[in-house]
C-alpha cells in the first residue's frame, strides 16, 4: 500500500495547481521540478519549447499511471470480488493524469506525423512500419506512448486477458477512439486495417452494436485513404492474384455493399467524389485481374437500373461523369474529382465493358452517350495507318458490342445522329495519347483538289467506295460497321430512314447539297454490302418496314405538289426579276432542256424515287422466296399502285412496274397452288411445270420470263391427241394465268408479248367462254364518252396487243364462231360508233369484225346489214376528196399520231371498205350455194353502194382506198348477177 500512496503522490506534483505563477510554462517547469526532487532521481529539465514541455508531462504522467496500474493490478485476484484499492479522489487524479497524456501527448503527436505519412511513398511508410527507420522523433514518441496505453489494457498481449482495474475501465470508456487511431497508424497498413474491422464486422457472436457502428465509421475513413478501395480488393480477395473461386460473387457483393455504405457525419457527394475514382483507377491496365473484375462489378451495380440502393442517382451521375467527360469535350457542370484523359478513359471503357456481367441495359446506358464520339475517333484510326492496332481493335469491338445489344429503336436513333454530327478532329502522338485538335486546323479534302488531280482522276478512275469529297461519316465505312454488327433490324430501318431523308432533302428548297449526296452514297452502299444473299445481315430479309416505305413513295403525294408548285412560282418570280441578260448565250441555248421546263427537275426525281423503290421491291421479292400477298398484305396496296406506272410512267420506270407486278402475281399464284394437290401422276407433273413456270416468271432475266411463259402457254394448249404433254386441268388456277398473260401482253419485249398473245388464244380455246368474255373487257370496256379521250399510247398498244389475241381466236373457232358472236360483236361496234376512241382502235375493231366476216358469215347475219350500213357511212362521211386540201394540210399518218380521233386517216376508211368486199363476196357465195342471200341486201343499199363505191373510186385521195373501192363495186356487180340468177 505504501507503494500505491507514494505512486499517486508522485502524480500529484503533476497536477499540483497551487501556485501563482504567471504563466503555463512556468507551472509545468515547477511541477516537473518537483516531480523529479520527490522521484531524487537528480534529473533535470532540458526542454525549451512549451510543447516539448507539456510532451514531457504527458510521458512523465504516463509512467505515474502505469506504476499505479502494476501495483493495483498485482494485487487484483481473479474471481474474486475485492473492493477498490483506490478511492474517488485517487481515481480523479488518475483520470486527469490520463487526460494529460492524450491531450498534450497522443494527440499532437498523432497530428504532427500524419502530414508527413501521406507524403511518402508505400515502401518508406512499409520500412516505418516495420521499424528499420524512423524519419523523427515524433514518430517513436508516439510509437513509445501507444505501447505504454496498449499494455496498460493488455498486460498479456492481444490475445491475453484484460486487466479489470478502473485504469483500465477509463481508457476504455474515455479514450478508445484517441488510442484506436494511433493504433491504426502504427501497427497497421490500410490493408490490414480493413482486414481487422472487416474480421470484427463478420465476426460469431455478432458486435455489439456500437461496435459494429465504430467499425463501420472506421472502415469508411479507411476507404477515403489513396489505397483504401485496393485495400479493400485485397482484403477480400487475398494480396496474391489468384483466380476466383466459387464464393467470389458473394464476395464482389460484398465490395459493393462496403463501397456504397456512406460513414456516419460523411456527406455522400464527399465521400462518392473520392471514392469512384480510386474504384475507376482499379480498371487500370496495371491492375491485377482480381482487382479489375471487382471494380467492373462494382461499376456495374453502380449504374444497374434494375435495383435499388440509396444515393443511387448520385452516384450514377458522378460515374458517368468520371467516364464520360473525357469523351463529351468537358461538359458537365459539377467539378467532380475526375482526371482521366482520352486515353486512359477509352481503355477503362474496354477494361470496363470486358469484365463486366453482360448487361445489355448498362452498356447501352454507358455506352450510348458517346457513341458518336467514339465512332468518330474510330473514324479517325481506320484512316491512320501508324495508329496500333491494339487501340483500333479494342475501340471497334467496343461500338460493335454496344450495336449488339442497344434496342433497336435507340439503336436507330443514335446511328441517325452519326449522320448528324459534324466529324471531331484527333490526334494521336508518338506516345499514343489521344488528343482533340480545333476543327479548323484539319483541311477538307474538297479544299485540296487541283486540276492536276481533277486530270490523275480522269485518268485513273476513282473506285466506288472513295470518299473524294471526305463527307463525314465515310459512306463505305459506315457501312461496315453497320455489317460488322449485323443487326438487320437497326439496318433495315436505318435504311428507310435514309430513303425518306434523301427524297425530303431533294424536294426541300435551298437544303445542303452535300447532306444529300452522303445519304445517296450510303444507301448505294448498303445495297452493295447489306443485300447479299442469305446472309444474316441482309436488310432484304426482314422487310416489313422497307415494304411501308415503298408504298408511302409510290403513292400520290399531294402535299409535295403544292410544295413544288410553290417552288416553282418562286423560281419564275426570281426569273422575271432578272435584269442583267447572262451573256454566255451559247451555254443558255445549249443548256438543258429540262432547265425550261417548269418542275421538271421534282418531277425527275419522282420517278428516280420511284425506280429506286420499284427495284427494291424487285430486291425484296428475289430474296423472300415466301413473300407474297398471302404473307404480307401490303403487297395488294403496293400491286394496285403499281398498275398506274405500268401504264402511264416513264419509259425507265413502266418495265420495272409491270415486271414487279407480274412477279407479285407469279408469286400470289405459286403461293395459292399449294391449295389444290394434284391426285394423278399426269396432273402432279402439270403442277411441277406450272411452279417451274410461276419461278421462272420471277426471274429478273428477260428470256427466262420468256420461257415461263411458253411453258404456261404449253400447259393450256388443248391436248392433241395421242400427246403425253401435262396439260393442266386445274380451273382454279385459270384468273392467275389469264392475269399473267394480259400483263405479259404489255411487255415491250415481242417474243413475251407474242408468247402471251398465243397463250390467251389457247385459254379462249381451252376455257371457253369465260376467258373470252374477260379478253373482250379488256379490248373494249372504259371507252364510254370522254374516257376514250384520256387513253395513253400504253393503254392503245395494250387494247390492240389483246386485240391480236381476240383475232386468233376469232379464227380458230371457225364455224363455231356462232357460239361466241354475241360476246364478240356488240363491243366491237360500240368501239366503232364510239367517237371519242382513237381511230387506230377503231379500226383495229373494224379488222376484228373483218375476221369474224371472214371465218363465219353465217354467224354474222343478225349484225351484216347494221354493219354495212354503218360502213357505208363511214365512206360517205369521211372520204377525203383529192382536189378538197392541199398538199400542206394533208393529215399526218396514223401511224404518226396513233392516239389521235381523228376519223380522216385512210386506214379507217380502208378497214370499211374491206369489210364491204367481204360481205359482198361472201353473200355472193350464199347465193351460189344455197339462194340463202338473195333477200339480204336491200335495192336500196344495192343502189347507195354503188353509188358510194363509185364515188369514193374516183375521188378519194388515197390511191389504196381507190383501187380497194374500185374492186368492192366489180363484187356488187357480180352481187347483182347472183341475185338475178345470171
Amino acid at each position: 500500500m505504501n507503494a500505491l500512496s507514494v505512486a499517486l503522490s508522485d502524480g500529484a506534483c503533476l497536477i499540483d495547481s497551487t501556485g501563482s505563477e504567471p504563466d503555463l510554462k512556468t507551472v509545468l517547469l515547477k511541477r516537473l521540478s518537483n516531480y523529479y526532487a520527490r522521484l531524487g532521481n537528480g534529473h533535470r529539465v532540458h526542454e525549451t519549447s512549451l510543447e516539448d514541455i507539456q510532451l514531457l508531462t504527458a510521458r512523465e504522467a504516463l509512467s505515474v499511471v502505469a506504476r499505479v496500474q502494476e501495483i493495483i493490478g498485482a494485487e487484483e485476484e481473479p474471481g474474486v470480488d475485492q473492493p477498490p484499492l483506490i478511492g474517488t479522489r485517487d481515481l480523479r487524479e488518475l483520470s486527469t493524469l490520463l487526460s494529460i497524456v492524450f491531450r498534450w501527448g497522443i494527440d499532437p503527436l498523432y497530428a504532427r506525423v500524419v502530414p508527413v505519412w501521406k507524403n511518402m511513398t508505400s515502401a518508406i511508410q512499409s520500412q516505418m512500419i516495420n521499424h528499420s527507420t524512423a524519419p523523427s522523433e515524433d514518430y517513436a514518441s508516439i510509437s513509445s506512448l501507444t505501447s505504454v496505453l496498449l499494455r496498460l489494457v493488455f498486460p498479456d498481449g492481444f490475445q491475453g486477458r484484460v486487466t479489470q482495474t478502473l485504469i483500465t475501465t477509463t481508457i476504455l470508456e474515455k479514450y478508445s477512439m484517441d488510442l484506436l487511431k494511433p493504433c491504426m497508424f502504427l501497427g497497421l497498413t490500410p490493408f490490414q486495417t480493413i482486414t481487422a474491422l472487416g474480421g470484427i464486422l463478420s465476426s460469431d457472436p455478432r458486435p455489439l452494436p456500437y461496435v459494429r457502428k465504430l467499425c463501420i465509421q472506421l472502415l469508411g475513413k479507411q476507404l477515403l485513404k489513396p489505397q483504401g478501395v485496393r485495400s479493400l480488393c485485397a482484403a477480400v480477395f487475398g494480396e496474391n492474384d489468384c483466380p476466383a473461386d466459387d464464393s467470389s460473387i458473394e464476395k464482389l457483393q460484398h465490395i459493393t455493399r462496403v463501397l456504397l455504405t456512406v460513414p456516419a457525419n460523411t456527406r455522400p457527394e464527399d465521400f462518392f467524389n473520392q471514392v469512384i475514382p480510386k474504384i475507376v483507377g482499379l480498371l487500370a491496365p496495371q491492375e491485377s485481374a482480381t482487382n479489375k473484375r471487382a471494380a467492373a462489378f462494382v461499376i456495374s451495380r453502380m449504374l444497374s437500373v434494375d435495383t435499388k440502393f440509396e444515393n443511387q442517382d448520385l452516384i450514377s451521375r458522378i460515374t458517368r461523369t468520371i467516364l464520360l467527360r473525357p469523351f463529351l469535350g468537358g461538359e458537365g457542370g459539377e467539378a467532380f474529382d475526375a482526371t482521366l484523359s482520352v486515353s486512359s478513359a477509352l481503355t477503362t471503357l474496354i477494361t470496363l465493358v470486358s469484365n463486366a456481367d453482360p448487361s445489355p441495359t448498362i452498356i447501352s446506358a454507358l455506352l450510348s452517350p458517346i457513341v458518336p464520339t467514339l465512332y468518330s475517333l474510330l473514324h479517325y484510326m481506320d484512316h491512320v495507318k501508324t495508329v496500333d492496332p491494339s487501340v483500333r481493335e479494342p475501340l471497334r469491338g467496343l461500338l460493335i458490342t454496344w450495336g449488339k445489344i442497344v434496342l433497336n429503336a435507340d439503336g436507330v436513333r443514335i446511328l441517325w445522329s452519326i449522320l448528324q454530327s459534324e466529324e471531331v478532329n484527333w490526334t494521336i502522338d508518338l506516345e499514343g495519347h489521344i488528343n482533340r485538335t480545333n476543327k479548323s486546323e484539319a483541311p477538307k479534302p474538297l479544299s485540296l483538289i487541283t486540276p492536276e488531280d481533277l486530270k490523275d482522276s480522269a485518268e485513273n478512275e476513282y473506285s466506288i467506295d472513295s470518299n473524294i469529297l471526305g463527307l463525314y461519316p465515310g459512306p463505305t465505312h459506315f457501312v461496315q460497321l453497320l455489317k460488322a454488327i449485323n443487326r438487320v433490324d437497326i439496318s433495315s430501318d436505318l435504311f428507310v430512314s435514309l430513303l425518306e431523308a434523301y427524297r425530303d432533302r431533294n424536294i426541300g428548297i435551298d437544303e445542303d447539297p452535300a447532306r444529300a449526296l452522303l445519304y445517296l452514297q450510303i444507301i448505294m452502299q448498303m445495297q452493295a454490302q447489306l443485300t447479299d444473299g442469305k446472309s444474316s445481315a441482309n436488310i432484304l430479309c426482314k422487310p416489313t418496314h422497307l415494304l411501308s416505305f415503298i408504298r408511302h413513295v409510290l403513292e400520290p403525294q399531294t402535299s409535295t405538289s403544292n410544295e413544288r408548285d410553290e417552288r416553282h412560282q418562286n423560281i419564275g418570280v426570281r426569273v422575271n426579276l432578272q435584269i442583267v441578260v447572262p451573256q454566255d448565250k451559247e451555254l443558255s441555248e445549249e443548256g438543258d432542256s429540262d432547265d425550261d421546263i417548269p418542275g421538271a427537275e421534282a418531277t425527275n426525281f419522282d420517278n428516280e424515287m420511284m425506280e429506286t423503290s420499284v427495284n427494291l421491291l424487285l430486291s425484296i421479292l428475289e430474296a423472300n422466296e415466301d413473300l407474297s400477298a398471302r404473307t404480307a398484305p401490303i403487297l395488294n396496296d403496293i400491286f394496285s399502285l403499281l398498275e398506274p406506272l405500268a401504264r402511264d410512267s416513264s419509259e425507265a420506270l413502266r418495265p420495272l412496274a409491270r415486271e414487279a407486278r407480274m412477279v407479285m402475281t407469279a408469286r400470289l399464284a405459286s403461293t395459292s397452288s399449294a391449295k389444290y394437290p394434284s391426285r394423278n401422276p399426269n396432273e402432279e407433273s402439270a403442277q411441277d411445270v406450272y411452279q417451274k413456270a410461276l419461278k421462272l416468271l420471277q426471274d429478273p432475266i428477260l428470256p427466262v420470263r420468256a420461257h415461263g411463259l411458253l411453258l404456261l402457254r404449253q400447259l393450256v394448249t388443248p391436248s392433241v391427241p395421242n400427246s403425253n404433254d401435262p396439260k393442266l386441268n386445274d380451273d382454279a388456277l385459270v384468273p392467275a394465268i389469264l392475269s399473267i398473260f394480259l400483263q405479259s401482253v404489255q411487255d415491250d419485249d415481242s417474243y413475251v408479248f407474242l408468247n402471251a398473245v398465243q397463250g390467251l388464244a389457247a385459254m379462249v380455246d381451252r376455257y371457253d367462254k369465260e376467258v373470252l368474255r374477260a379478253l373482250v373487257k379488256d379490248y373494249a370496256d372504259g371507252l364510254d364518252g370522254l374516257k376514250a379521250s384520256t387513253l395513253t399510247q400504253r393503254d392503245l398498244d395494250t387494247r390492240t396487243r389483246v386485240g391480236e389475241a381476240l383475232a386468233s381466236v376469232i379464227r380458230r373457232c371457225g364455224e363455231a364462231l356462232s357460239l361466241y358472236v354475241d360476246i364478240i360483236v356488240p363491243p366491237l361496234l360500240q368501239i366503232l360508233r364510239s367517237r371519242h376512241s382513237p381511230t387506230a382502235l377503231r379500226t383495229s375493231s373494224l379488222s376484228l369484225l373483218s375476221d369474224c366476216e371472214s371465218t363465219s358469215p353465217l354467224s354474222m347475219l343478225p349484225y351484216v346489214t347494221d354493219l354495212a350500213g354503218t360502213m357505208l357511212d363511214i365512206l360517205q362521211l369521211e372520204i377525203v376528196p383529192t382536189h378538197s386540201i392541199s398538199e400542206e394540210k394533208q393529215p399526218h399518218s396514223l401511224d404518226a399520231e396513233p392516239l389521235s380521233t381523228n376519223t380522216k386517216f385512210p386506214p379507217l376508211r380502208r378497214g370499211a371498205v374491206h369489210f364491204l368486199t367481204l360481205m359482198i363476196r361472201e353473200t355472193t357465195k350464199l347465193i351460189y350455194e344455197s339462194s340463202f342471200g338473195t333477200s339480204l341486201l336491200s335495192e336500196d343499199f344495192l343502189k347507195r353502194a354503188k353509188t358510194t363505191l363509185g364515188y369514193v373510186a374516183s375521188v378519194d385521195s388515197d390511191n389504196i382506198v381507190r383501187v380497194m373501192a374500185r374492186e368492192a363495186a366489180e363484187d356488187l356487180n357480180h352481187l347483182y348477177k347472183a341475185m338475178v340468177g345470171l
